[in-house]
């Protein structure tokens, strides 16, 4: 089994203060939670435990010294007699979420109110293309802070892990930068934008004449995990983008100056965000080459009208992750991601129940960067990567309440057994350094970053504060967000877009 590497052996003592806290006394917190100190370097948390089986109510996680997850039951108690004891019986102890799909060096762009447009292909919106004008008028962020900033919104939101692009250290982790794993040992995702090296906006029908550095199926099957955009629109440019992919024999001229033909790349190791345009043929082939898929509703309703074939996917049984893509069309979290993908999938007659979404947010995540049963779970062997989260509203469903939980509502995040944010009382009594206090919606938290290397919340608030960046929380739903339902309205010339293939399928407007 993978573990943490050497370098966070022992950590749990060093962060979190526990070598010099003295057996006894059991400081009360609120929502009748106690912690209990002891002498060893160990940490035993009783809480409803959530694992892909069943929720374990209340269970018991034992994490151990070197912050790996070394048992999980109705009681662990027996082989941590040493252990300080977080006790929250009526509190959820659920994965970290992962994201693998984001832009962080775009979250500093807001989204703005939407005027109803609906575009054919990425490029249209990227650069000007089919009639449309652009709307990517901005460049990312080149600030390392401000970076840090936007990646300690989704940290905050119970967000452990990420695909991201750009990266800030000791926050989530990073799993597309080996400096970002954070002590995983585990090869790196591959990230790409645009497998086809298509960034000028090249868009093709009937061939595969994209840019001359068009990935290659020898290079992409020595990759651990290639995450690659793909058919992302509904046009017939879209679906090309499979054909070119998936078939060497659709198109085998070359160009002149090098790539030009098509690819096999889509297989076991291949992750594909968006998948728009995929029609069922396409998912059903896509399902026997067993690749992953990435669901980013909130983006795609808001720019294309549409989104991938959710009901379809499910049914083929494939594994599908939720992605919050980026802040101008996605969403701010994956929680919010995760609010638009329960809304949708209700208004086409398809609801998600609890339990589906949250492992869309957990175990799918990690599937989709490879890291299967070391993050997204609570198993023993698996990183402790956790969040403690008070019970919200939420019709009994322990599940539901994970993937619906405020900011305010996670009582501790813990990544790797590095405790990163919680409740000030929780925090004060595991007497975790250097932390500062917050206050989130009425509710003191203390986070303590500069512990695990990363910058303090103070510094990085008032760099983004500065720049006009948002909040690192909203207290509920952000005061703008793009929409999320079926809503196939105009092209820039105010005509309709024409249904194509499966797309009759999700009109719900």
């Amino acid at each position: 089994m993978r573990r943490l590497s050497g370098r966070c052996t022992s950590h749990l003592k060093a962060l979190l203060g526990l070598t010099g806290l003295a057996l006894g006394g059991a400081p009360a917190l609120a929502a009748a939670c106690t912690v209990t100190p002891g002498p060893g370097g160990d940490v035993l948390i009783r809480a409803v435990v959530l694992t892909a089986d069943r929720a374990i109510t209340p269970g018991e996680v034992l994490v151990d010294g070197e912050g790996m997850i070394a048992c999980v039951g109705a009681t662990c108690s027996a082989g941590a007699p040493d252990a300080t004891r977080i006790d929250c019986p009526d509190a959820i102890l659920s994965p970290g979420f992962v994201n693998p799909h984001e832009h962080l060096a775009f979250g500093n762009i807001p989204p703005v109110p939407d005027e109803g447009i609906r575009y054919t292909h990425r490029h249209d919106w990227r650069k000007g293309l089919n009639g449309y004008a652009p709307a990517e008028t901005f460049a990312p962020a080149t600030d390392p802070d401000l970076i840090a900033w936007m990646e300690l919104r989704h940290l905050l939101a119970g967000e452990t892990a990420i695909i991201g692009g750009d990266m800030a250290p000791g926050l989530a982790r990073n799993l597309d930068h080996f400096a970002g794993l954070e002590g995983l040992e585990t090869p790196r995702a591959t990230y790409s934008v645009f497998p086809l090296d298509d960034a000028a906006g090249i868009e093709r029908t009937r061939d595969c004449d994209y840019g001359p550095l068009a990935a290659t199926a020898e290079q992409v099957a020595g990759l651990h995990v290639f995450v690659v955009h793909l058919a992302e629109g509904v046009s017939e440019a879209a679906r090309n983008e499979y054909r070119c992919t998936t078939d060497p024999d659709y198109d085998a001229t070359p160009l002149a100056t090098g790539g030009g033909v098509a690819q096999d790349i889509l297989h076991e190791n291949v992750t594909v965000l968006h998948g728009v345009g995929l029609d069922k043929a396409m998912l059903a082939d896509l399902a026997r080459r067993h690749v992953a898929l990435v669901w980013s509703p909130r983006s795609n309703l808001a720019l294309y009208g549409r989104t991938l074939d959710i009901v379809e996917a499910q049914r083929l049984g494939m594994p599908i992750a939720l992605g919050t893509d980026w802040l101008f069309t996605g969403s701010m979290t994956l929680v919010r991601e995760a609010d638009c993908a329960r809304r949708y999938s209700e208004s086409i007659g398809h609801p998600l129940d609890g339990r589906t979404l949250w492992t869309m947010m957990t175990a799918a995540g990690a599937r989709a960067a490879r890291m299967s049963g070391l993050i997204g779970t609570i198993a023993p062997g698996a990183a402790a990567d956790l969040i403690l989260v008070d019970e919200p509203d939420a019709g009994g469903d322990p599940y539901l309440a994970a993937a619906t939980a405020r900011p305010a509502q996670l009582r501790l995040i813990m990544r790797g057994g590095h405790v990163l944010s919680g409740d000030a009382g929780l925090v004060a009594a595991l007497k975790v350094p250097g932390c500062e206090s917050v206050d989130m919606a009425g509710r003191s938290k203390w986070l303590c970053l500069a512990t695990a290397g990363a910058k303090g919340y103070t510094a990085l608030k008032a760099r983004a504060d500065a720049a006009g960046l948002w909040p690192a929380f909203f207290a509920d739903a952000p005061p703008v967000e793009p929409v999320c339902r079926t809503a196939r309205t105009t092209k820039p010339d105010g005509r309709p877009l024409p249904l194509s293939n499966d797309e009759s399928r999700d009109r719900t407007e």
